[in-house]
């Protein structure tokens, strides 16, 4: 197909097409130069550790599709069976994985290859021969058409899973004309892709050629030869694998492990020299007049493209900017609406959100929530004597000293307003709280030092115990009445500011 296309003739390439005859050597002749190229299967490894100059260029086939063929009835079933039994191979290492098959598994058969011995299934029939070697996209159709029932013995179902079809050539035209090769490589894989995915029209041609042949008179009907042709064509894509492996890949450890098995068989020696036999492709030269063209086209795509990214990142980095300001703004918000701007305290908004996070536990008994509601002695004549200032510093001083008091998790100091300040302890008892409400009357106690003078206060607090179904208003409110309460004892006993 690669022919009939034009795909040579496309890569500048004159080719002509030689069917091998059945006692010629292809590896001997592209050695000696009387072609340039061949298509042989793993044979040409035990050819190139024998001293043959030969380099592959490609691998058709993934799998050998080499087999072992023998009749049902006859006693061999399986393998083993085939000891002392008459086999019919193909001249030299034509068969070469079905002779590795036989010696992997020992079996001691007699093993003909003559050419003059027709090679097809008469043989088995008439008791000729037992076993016959065979390529398994062509012998089977055989024998159905003979109405016979074959047994395969595949030898990649044995662990011999060898390359075929191996395209190469040798060592002076792969040095001499690497680009001729790397040409008739992509004409060759152009061919067999195309084959493979337009198999009427291959069939048409393959069906003319050989109706071209000198011995299309003694060749089957057309019909017969095109479904024996298409059966071929659709069979060897199981072995060639195009939907998963790329035509003509080669692959180099598995190459190796071909290799050390027909070392490990004795076909080749320990030792022998497979360096350089993959081809490689020279790399594609470059037409700077062609690629100057483009060059120019890139460079100016990726300044426009550089020019455009500077003004975006500059318009991301602005957005950036704007976006934390007002995710700042809204904390400085957030933050302006759950404390008090003068103390840094939580203020009533606070506390009331912490309640209500609170309160369904201690509903279901899981907490107790206290509120102790204080409110400083005095601090109005401080205030009317000293002014504002003196009092918003009497407040601030007056909160550092509770909040010092504090260091259980979850306790809240808040500052209700004026004077008034809240701590909710969200899991206490009266005995705690007492013990608090006694630490913060002897710490306020103690003289303040404020800029105009030191001054003695006090305070007096009340405290409100969570009963089952209480509101925070409800608690809030126990704490507050009780706290008057005491603010009154308080107001009776000290009517002076210390100074």
């Amino acid at each position: 197909m690669a022919q009939h296309k034009g795909f040579f003739r496309s890569q500048g390439i004159d080719a002509a097409l030689f069917p091998a005859r059945t006692r010629q050597s292809i590896t001997d002749a592209v050695d000696a130069g009387d072609v340039e190229y061949g298509v042989t299967n793993a044979n040409v490894l035990i050819e190139k550790a024998n001293g043959l100059g030969l380099r592959a260029i490609a691998v058709i086939f993934q799998h050998s599709p080499a087999a072992l063929l023998v009749l049902k009835g006859k006693g061999i079933n399986k393998l083993a069976d085939l000891n002392d039994k008459r086999i019919l191979l193909s001249s030299e290492f034509q068969d070469i994985e079905v002779i590795s098959l036989l010696r992997q598994r020992h079996i001691q058969s007699i093993n003909i290859s003559s050419p003059s011995v027709s090679r097809d299934l008469t043989s088995l029939i008439n008791n000729q021969f037992d076993a016959l070697s065979i390529n398994v996209t062509r012998g089977p159709y055989n024998a159905v058409r003979q109405r016979v029932k074959p047994i395969l013995f595949m030898p990649k179902d044995y662990g011999i899973d060898f390359y075929s079809g191996f395209l190469f050539t040798n060592t002076e035209e792969a040095t001499v004309n690497p680009d001729r090769v790397a040409a008739v490589r992509r004409a060759v894989l152009q061919g067999w892709e195309y084959a493979l995915t337009h198999t009427e029209e291959t069939l048409d041609v393959l069906v003319a050629l050989n109706q071209q042949s000198p011995s299309s008179l003694l060749d089957a009907p057309s019909n017969e030869e095109r479904n024996k042709l298409k059966y071929q064509l659709i069979t060897m894509r199981d072995f060639i694998l195009p939907d998963f492996i790329p035509l003509g890949y080669i692959n180099p450890q598995h190459l190796f492990d071909i290799q050390q098995q027909l070392i490990d068989l004795g076909f080749i020696e320990n030792g022998s020299d497979f360096s350089q036999f993959i081809f490689t492709p020279p790399r594609a030269k470059i037409d700077w007049q062609v690629w100057g063209v483009w060059l120019k086209v890139i460079i100016a795509a990726l300044l426009f493209n550089g020019l455009w990214l500077f003004y975006l990142l500059i318009i991301n980095q602005r957005l950036k900017r704007e976006v934390l300001e007002r995710k700042r703004a809204e904390q400085q918000v957030r933050y302006a609406a759950m404390h008090d701007n003068l103390t840094g305290l939580a203020n009533r908004a606070q506390l009331m959100d912490t309640l209500e996070h609170t309160l369904p536990l201690a509903k279901r008994g899981k907490v107790t929530p206290v509120l102790l509601f204080m409110d400083l002695d005095r601090f109005k004549l401080v205030n009317d004597r000293y002014g504002h200032a003196a009092g918003d510093e009497l407040l601030i001083a007056a909160a550092q000293r509770i909040s010092r008091l504090l260091g259980a998790p979850g306790e809240l100091l808040t500052r209700l307003g004026g004077d008034e300040f809240v701590i909710l302890l969200p899991n206490s008892n009266l005995q705690y709280a007492a013990q608090l409400s006694d630490k913060i009357e002897r710490t306020l106690l103690q003289s303040f030092a404020l800029s105009v003078c030191n001054v003695s206060i006090g305070i007096s607090i009340g405290y409100s115990v969570y009963r089952q179904n209480m509101s925070a208003d409800e608690l809030l409110t126990g704490a507050d009445d009780q706290m008057y309460e005491i603010k009154s004892e308080h107001h009776q006993k000290r009517k002076k500011i210390v100074c």
